[in-house]
């Protein structure tokens, strides 16, 4: 495996020469070296974005072991999966910290729920991006908010959708660090079996990918890793944008329309 090329301005610290025999251990060295220039970068401002699947467990160690006093945040959507709460537990316990959860705005959930009902998702894809923008992406913008980079981790072979995942990816307001962006799922079973890092209770029965509880299921043969996620929408479904026009003619997608609709719901008094 080549050694990945790391596309920003902080100083890169060499890893140690590897011989044909030890070429396993490559894609460590390189997630060491993206970890350590992220740390050189950001400093304190750095954070770890976890859903504790293996690869985020691989970050938190890795980022642990070389900044200790790192913060690991969490995204609870109040539907996760027990044995997410489980893995989290375990995580706390090994590296003897305490996991920060992001959680929706209460008064933005029940209006969700109220005006859409509870598993909304299942009806149209606007209203399964709607759940994922009130559970997940507003209290994250929330969370991210004074927060210069956080890793996460994502890898480019776990769906064609990520192919082209930058390691560091500075559109945003907070830099995207994903050190494991090259690495193959056997990279990702060998560090974990062989660090012995706790793993995540669904593994064991067919997950490959971990999100909410009702929006995931086990993958099938010949899947990819992913195929398990929001399983029951079709390749078309999922790219259709769904375009709504405002009054002044704006073009509006389906879901930005239903959230306007659960943030005025939200501010009404009780």
């Amino acid at each position: 495996m080549s050694r990945v090329r790391i596309p920003s301005p902080a100083p890169i610290v060499q890893s140690t020469v590897l011989t044909k025999e030890s070429n396993h251990l490559e894609p460590v060295t390189s997630a060491r070296d993206i970890v350590a220039a992220a740390i050189s970068e950001f400093g304190s401002s750095l954070i770890v974005l976890s859903s504790f699947q293996r690869e985020d467990v691989i970050v938190t160690d890795l980022v642990l072991n070389a900044a200790p006093g790192t913060r690991i945040l969490t995204l609870d959507t109040g539907r996760v999966p027990k044995a997410t709460d489980q893995i989290i537990s375990q995580v706390e316990r090994r590296y003897a910290i305490t996991v920060e959860r992001l959680t929706p705005e209460p008064d933005e959930a029940n209006a969700m729920v109220a005006l859409h009902g509870i598993d909304l998702f299942r009806d149209a894809v606007p209203n399964r991006m709607l759940c994922c923008e009130v559970r997940k992406s507003r209290p994250l913008a929330k969370g991210l908010s004074g927060v210069a980079a956080y890793f996460t981790g994502l890898r480019r072979a776990q769906a064609k959708s990520r192919a082209a995942i930058e390691i560091f990816d500075r559109s945003g307001s907070s830099v995207k660090i994903s050190p494991l962006a090259d690495w193959s799922t056997e990279d990702v079973l060998r560090y974990t079996h062989e660090h012995d890092l706790p793993e995540h209770a669904l593994y064991a029965q067919g997950y490959t990918s971990i999100g909410c509880d009702p929006c995931t299921r086990p993958t099938l043969a010949g899947e990819d890793e992913r195929a398990g996620r929001w399983w029951w929408e079709s390749p078309e479904a999922v790219k259709e944008c769904g375009l709504h026009f405002s009054a002044d003619g704006r073009a509006e997608r389906t879901v930005d329309v239903l959230l306007r609709e659960v943030l005025a719901s939200a501010a009404q008094p009780v």
